[in-house]
């Protein structure tokens, strides 16, 4: 199978990020296709697509007839038979493992060309476990985007125990194909960028409990003395990613060391329901902030 953009292209999983892939690929020139159980999250994330492309119309940044064509090659639907005949299948269900076994089994029964790449958007799981329960995990890999997709331009392609070298190629060759730059990373407990990532969170989280700075200093201290965009505290917000953080840090705390456990202190912000923007209250206050 040979890269390019006409290959048949199904994404699996179509909540905040996986409608945010399908948009960088529809942007970039290709046909794809979106499929999740729940249609009323699909619909009210291209409702969200069309508005932030509209946005970009606005801002003279893009052409109407340009966004009605990105529109035009956006595809979904809820029945997970879609992906019979797809080239590469990228999943983007949510960070658990036993889900995306599962899911991989699925794919792996439905999936008819032999040459078809399953890819994960997992963040930190092991790729090598999720290929594990296919019969073709030379063609399993991650293929990992930061978040918003059409504006990140990373990609990181995780190789697994078994993934082969033309596995990886491939996925480089699409990264390139969406004007993205790949990364290539072993199968290791959240890869390059997210280890980083995380380990900043959990030391910043760790100087805030020991009283050696506020929430607020923390995050201006990365922002005007590391260059970051977004503080630690403020990314994460953002994200809505207070539980999910939670969730991968006890993963790479089992698999890396007591470095990467978030302090009991951020745990109870989940456990109070402030999880960051959408709930209105995370490490902010948004109401407060008037955003």
């Amino acid at each position: 199978m040979e890269i390019s953009k006409e290959i048949n292209l199904k994404v699996i999983g179509i909540g905040k990020v996986g409608m945010s892939i399908v948009q960088a690929f529809a942007q970039s020139g290709f046909q794809v296709y979106g499929t999740d159980v729940n249609k009323k999250i699909m619909d009210k994330g291209l409702k969200m697509v069309e508005k932030n492309l509209e946005a970009l119309v606005s801002k003279q940044k893009l052409g109407a007839e340009e966004k009605d064509a990105i529109l035009s090659r956006m595809k979904f639907s809820t029945d997970l038979d879609i992906i019979k005949d797809a080239d590469v299948i990228i999943e983007a269900v949510f960070e658990d493992m036993d889900l995306k076994k599962e899911m991989f089994k699925k794919i792996d029964k439905l999936v008819a060309s032999k040459e078809a790449l399953l890819l994960t958007n997992t963040s930190s799981l092991s790729v090598s476990e999720i290929a594990s329960v296919t019969n073709r995990p030379e063609q399993v890999a991650g293929m990992h985007f930061f978040n918003p997709v059409p504006i990140m331009r990373l990609v990181e392609v995780v190789r697994g125990t078994l993934t082969s070298d033309e596995t990886v190629e491939k996925i480089k060759a699409l990264a390139k194909l969406m004007g993205k730059t790949p990364i290539v990373s072993t199968d290791s407990p959240a890869f390059i960028v997210n280890r980083m990532m995380n380990a900043l969170v959990c030391e910043a989280a760790r100087i805030v409990e020991e009283g050696v700075g506020s929430v607020e200093d923390v995050d201006l201290g990365a922002k005007f003395g590391l260059g970051h965009p977004m503080g630690p505290f403020e990314l994460m917000d953002f994200l809505s990613g207070i539980p999910l953080m939670i969730h991968v840090t006890e993963y790479m705390a089992e698999e890396l060391g007591d470095r990467f456990r978030l302090p009991v202190w951020v745990k109870n912000l989940n456990r109070a329901g402030m999880r960051g923007r959408e709930t209105g209250r995370g490490f902010y206050d948004y109401s407060k902030k008037g955003e």
